[in-house]
């Protein structure tokens, strides 16, 4: 499966979310979402004692506070670095990452197309992919 690309400066670079960028994402963020939380700009709604505010559906209340820059300048170099590393992989070639920094200063994109972009890669990355074979000769679904 060939990956997305997003041009940075100008050159166009596979991007990949994979499970050891999750893995890192849930090294930094304590959980998944959390850091789509802080991606996107919402926090949920608490009281004075810090405890969350329910709707009448007995969800956890959300607000737009501001977009995450700090989710994502981590997670556009990782992307990025696993795109590339990813792409070497496949093609038998030499891996050779891309400085973080650079990254990030020359990614001209919309900030939220940008977040659009992620969420689709860690969608992507979170979907059944294949099935397993299951007992007696039937299919299950990893």
């Amino acid at each position: 499966m060939k990956p997305k690309t997003i041009k940075i400066g100008d050159k166009e670079l596979p991007i990949r979310i994979d499970y050891e960028v999750i893995e890192e994402i849930e090294e930094s963020f304590d959980t998944l979402e959390k850091f789509q939380m802080e991606l996107i700009g919402y926090e949920y709604k608490r009281n004075p004692d810090g405890t969350y505010i329910y709707n009448e559906n007995n969800e956890p209340e959300v607000e737009f506070k501001k977009y995450g820059i700090k989710a994502l300048k981590f997670i556009l170099p990782r992307m990025v670095n696993e795109g590339l590393r990813y792409e070497a992989k496949r093609n038998n070639a030499e891996y050779i990452p891309m400085d973080d920094d650079l990254i990030i200063m020359e990614c001209e994109i919309e900030r939220g197309y940008l977040i659009s972009i992620i969420l689709e890669e860690i969608n992507r990355c979170q979907k059944v992919k294949k099935p397993i074979p299951g007992e007696n000769g039937k299919s299950k679904r990893q």
